[in-house]
């Protein structure tokens, strides 16, 4: 059950993460150009973008997981 709160509280992270870069990148594309239209483009470029990168990301975290502890020898 922990599992699956902590996979649906990444899962809200990252769109959070990816919906903040999109609308600033839409604010600057609008203050720059004063085009809402180029400004939407740019919005979701950035949405897409940063979904992608994060999913690389996650992607090559899993594929190398990180080697395990050798074993401490036992004090007798």
């Amino acid at each position: 059950m922990l599992d699956t709160a902590r996979l649906y509280f990444d899962a809200t992270v990252a769109l959070a993460i990816m919906a903040t870069l999109g609308v600033i990148a839409g604010f600057v594309a609008f203050a720059v150009t004063g085009d809402r239209a180029l400004a939407m483009l740019a919005t979701a470029a950035v949405f897409a973008v940063t979904g992608m990168l994060l999913t690389i990301r996650l992607w090559r975290i899993t594929r190398n997981p990180p080697p395990a502890e050798p074993a401490t020898p036992r004090a007798s």
